[in-house]
């Protein structure tokens, strides 16, 4: 029988080349990061009849906290959501605010190359051939801490002029998911925030992957079970509470454990660096949505819990497979392969991917914290 401490390191690795498979690709990101410069360049320039309006642009979102993954049969359909800050009356109407924005781009449709535009409720979209860019026009609320903003929204069952704090929400999770390190500290009021740099998984700590395994999971399972999936900053606000486990697979189950009682029920989640802003505002849209995804995370703790009981490496491999995706399985099992061929050549036993024992245990990744810059004014 295999020692404990072994299978779970096995797994732990396992996951480790699961998540670093649904990181988007370099290529892609540095496709986004292209749009984003030639969108921001030109919302600054006085031909834009934008530029006296003193823009402020910078990412949120997923993009902003090193989240961000790839679809699960591997379309490079993903988006970079932007916050275009202006200076402007905070209770204008949202309708005339967005079709500013939407004129404004549609006349540097050649130069900026987007495929489409669309005006949505909150924000004018940009559609290009793999991704889109979601810009949300915002007003900088003077007298709160830094980075509170008013949103022009249209929805009619949402307030039109409500106060976040994206920004301030990136730097709690910051805090979360990367405990006990110290991050760089910048000051910056610039007209443009740079997007942060990629960050590889294998620089990613074990909570930001868990979060990260925890959206690829949610976008299977509601796409095979047809129901609206939760927005992925409410998903991360709750999962960065979690309480810690010792290793990537316990880390994961900890949170789906913890998340499962408290989607279940009502949801009321304030964004800890605005209460004002709701971040269950928009989910769910039907009730069953919660019934049915806090059954999907108590599936998901009974899965994992399969990885470490009593079965063949094809069963595991079809548990990774219906939890991840099967490119992500395929790629895990392929890289646990490679090591486990590895110890065997060192003489050390450990697990073989396909079934049986090959190697000595393997050692714990060190997971090294990404530096990071906070955008805008710190104080």
């Amino acid at each position: 029988m295999i020692h404990g401490d072994i299978l779970r390191q096995f797994y732990d690795d396992l996951l480790g080349d699961v998540a670093r498979k649904i990181q988007i690709s370099r290529t892609a990101y540095e496709e986004a990061v292209r749009h984003f410069n030639v969108v921001s360049a030109f919302i600054h320039e006085e031909t834009s009849g934008l530029s006296h309006l003193d823009p402020v642009i910078y990412p949120q979102g997923s993009f902003r906290m090193a989240s961000t993954i790839s679809a699960y049969d591997d379309r490079e359909d993903y988006d970079i959501d932007l916050l275009l800050e202006l200076d402007i009356n905070r209770f204008a109407a949202p309708e005339a605010v967005l079709e500013t924005i939407a004129s404004a781009l549609r006349k540097a449709q050649g130069r900026l190359k987007f495929k489409s535009l669309e005006v949505k409720k909150r924000c004018v979209t940009l559609w290009y051939e793999n991704m889109h860019l979601d810009i949300t026009p915002a007003v900088l609320i003077p007298g709160r801490q830094a980075r509170v903003i008013g949103i022009f929204d249209t929805h009619p069952d949402r307030p039109d002029h409500a106060l976040a704090n994206p920004e301030g929400f990136a730097i709690w999770f910051d805090d979360m998911v990367r405990p006990g390190v110290v991050m760089d500290s910048i000051k910056v009021r610039a007209s443009t925030v740079p997007v942060p740099q990629q960050k590889p998984a294998e620089l990613k700590t074990t909570r930001l992957l868990t979060v990260q395994l925890l959206k690829r999971f949610r976008d299977i399972r509601c796409d095979a079970r047809d129901y609206d999936r939760m927005p992925s900053v409410l998903l991360s606000k709750i999962a960065a509470e979690a309480p810690p486990g010792r290793g990537l697979l316990a880390n994961l189950r900890s949170a789906a454990q913890y998340m499962a009682p408290i989607v279940g029920r009502p949801l009321h989640v304030e964004n800890p660096a605005c209460r004002e802003d709701l971040l269950s505002d928009r989910w769910p849209k039907k009730a069953v949505s919660q019934r049915m995804l806090a059954e999907d995370l108590n599936h998901l703790v009974t899965k994992l819990d399969d990885l470490l009981a009593e079965g063949t490496q094809l069963e595991k491999k079809q548990i990774i497979r219906d939890l991840f995706g099967e490119n992500a399985a395929a790629e895990g099992y392929r890289l646990a392969a490679e090591r486990a061929a590895a110890k065997s050549r060192e003489g050390a036993f450990g697990i073989a991917a396909g079934g049986g024992a090959a190697g000595a245990g393997t050692s714990a990744k060190s997971t090294v914290a990404p530096k990071h810059r906070f955008y805008g004014d710190p104080e």
